[in-house]
């Protein structure tokens, strides 16, 4: 059974994957790696709390959401466990793996730079006080001391700049190729034209933001 014959159930309801787009493959990875716990079980899904109380949604005027900001706790070690033979879960991780894989090294590097150099950020991260910021910034209400942020556009680097945000890694867009080339889409494949990530002669800024 493929993904478009495929119906997901969560605590947010049960859905079909729709359109196969880039806007609903970025629902489904908000859906299924942020608001939910990717790790639990395909017949138990459970609502991210961790993500849930630390995410933020802006508003219209008529009360609609328009935006959001997406944090969570700076998780220790490797990546998770994520769960198997869930489609949904499956196409959308074969879909951000190139991007993942880029800012995944990424934080290894910096995290374990800036654990090296400084005490403090080293104890705040083992104790869980070191948020992962997505978006935009976050107050620190929640008693995290830091705040990881990796900004892959100029608005988010503007913001982090604007509040102080320490420089510590950044990753290229264009310093390898990492997906096939190919100048149409296809299927069950990651590509790009050039087989770059992105066509933008940039990359990804990790920040590192104090809180406390």
């Amino acid at each position: 059974m493929g993904v478009p014959e495929w119906v997901h159930a969560d605590p947010f309801g049960r859905s079909t994957f729709g359109l196969w787009s880039a806007e609903r493959l970025l629902y489904w990875f908000i859906r299924l790696l942020v608001l939910t716990d990717a790790t639990s079980p395909a017949d138990a899904i459970e609502v991210n709390t961790d993500a849930l109380a630390q995410s933020l949604a802006i508003l219209d005027d008529r009360g609609d959401v328009i935006g959001g900001a997406l944090n969570e706790t700076m998780p220790l070690g490797g990546p998770p466990s994520f769960r198997r033979g869930d489609p949904f879960l499956d196409a959308v991780l074969a879909f951000v793996e190139p991007v993942f894989a880029l800012l995944g090294a990424q934080d290894a590097e910096a995290l374990k730079a800036l654990s090296a150099a400084y005490p403090e950020f080293r104890d705040a991260y083992a104790a869980g006080r070191v948020g992962h910021h997505f978006m935009v910034a976050r107050s620190n209400e929640l008693g995290h001391a830091f705040m990881v942020i990796e900004a892959t556009n100029q608005w988010t680097g503007a913001a982090c700049e604007v509040l102080g945000g320490v420089r510590v890694h950044f990753a290229s867009f264009r310093a390898h190729r990492t997906v096939r080339p190919s100048a149409v889409p296809l299927v069950d494949t990651v590509t790009s034209p050039d087989g770059f990530l992105s066509g933008k002669d940039s990359g990804s800024m990790l920040y590192v933001i104090r809180l406390a």
